[in-house]
């Protein structure tokens, strides 16, 4: 019986005592998961947060940790349908495991590269989900309405070409 009570004293002194755990944990994770989709708070972080040891904080080893950490919760499908944007686990992935893009993060052109290339996937993913654009057969079935609703006497397919150039000019970037 002795032994039982001294175990939990022993257990208790060779345990390292932590910290508490916050009780909004769940939130805070979140907002910083979901902060990792910003290409200027990767920059941020890569820049402006050295280690005592004089590296980056991107390139620190209980850094990486961490993010495993995060990366094996909130990728888990009960985790996951709260974050917004799914582009933070490409960039978690990316911090992870290349280093090379953690270096790049500190360079201002590097930032302003995936900011760009974030932008261009976001609206791609944006009228492919909704259906923003004209594809060639829309083009055609909009021609043969206008011309049918003139009273002109064209066919759909003479028309179709002028729609097709006009809403891909329409469409192309300055």
């Amino acid at each position: 019986m002795m032994e039982n009570e001294d175990t939990p004293a022993v257990a208790t002194t060779t345990t390292r005592t932590k910290e508490p755990l916050p009780d909004n944990r769940f939130a805070l994770e979140l907002e910083f998961v979901q902060s990792l989709a910003s290409p200027a708070y990767l920059h941020f972080l890569a820049s402006n947060n050295v280690t005592a040891d004089g590296v980056s904080l991107l390139l620190d080893a209980k850094f990486k940790a961490f993010l495993k950490y995060l990366q094996k919760t909130w990728t888990q499908p009960e985790y996951s349908r709260y974050v917004l944007y799914p582009h933070a686990f490409y960039f978690l992935d990316l911090l992870i495991h290349n280093d090379a893009f953690c270096r790049e993060l500190a360079q201002v052109p590097f930032r302003n590269f995936c900011h760009q290339q974030q932008y261009f996937a976001w609206q791609n993913r944006f009228s492919t989900l909704y259906g923003i654009g004209e594809d060639k057969n829309e083009a055609t079935d909009s021609a043969a309405i206008t011309n049918a609703d003139k009273g002109a006497s064209a066919s759909a397919t003479d028309t179709a070409a002028p729609v097709v150039s006009a809403a891909m000019t329409a469409s192309a970037p300055p």
